[in-house]
């Protein structure tokens, strides 16, 4: 099961898997930001941080677990957008850590 069913994210993340096109990258990352607009990303990394850090013995209640599971599938597509964008640039130094892996 994915929480991106029937999301647009998903049918443009899965066109970026299947073409690596710019286009497909920049409709992931629109509509990443259409979820979770300018500071929810760092809210949601750091709600995550906190719960990983915590003791076990609290619960983490369905919406939590929820948002958090939906959080991450959301942001494997926007990565993978960032790094399409990445590679199709032109200029090399935008990605300098991939060149230094090869």
């Amino acid at each position: 099961m994915n929480t991106l069913e029937g999301l647009p994210i998903l049918d443009h993340y899965n066109r970026l898997l299947a073409t690596g096109k710019t286009k497909n990258a920049l409709d992931v990352m629109y509509e990443y930001f259409n979820f979770f607009n300018e500071e929810g990303p760092k809210e949601h990394l750091w709600y995550m941080l906190v719960l990983a850090l915590k003791n076990d013995n609290e619960a983490i209640d369905a919406r939590h677990r929820s948002n958090m599971i939906f959080f991450y599938e959301c942001s494997l597509a926007f990565f993978k957008a960032a790094y399409t964008l990445c590679e199709n640039q032109n200029k090399p130094e935008i990605c300098v850590a991939d060149e230094k892996r090869k």
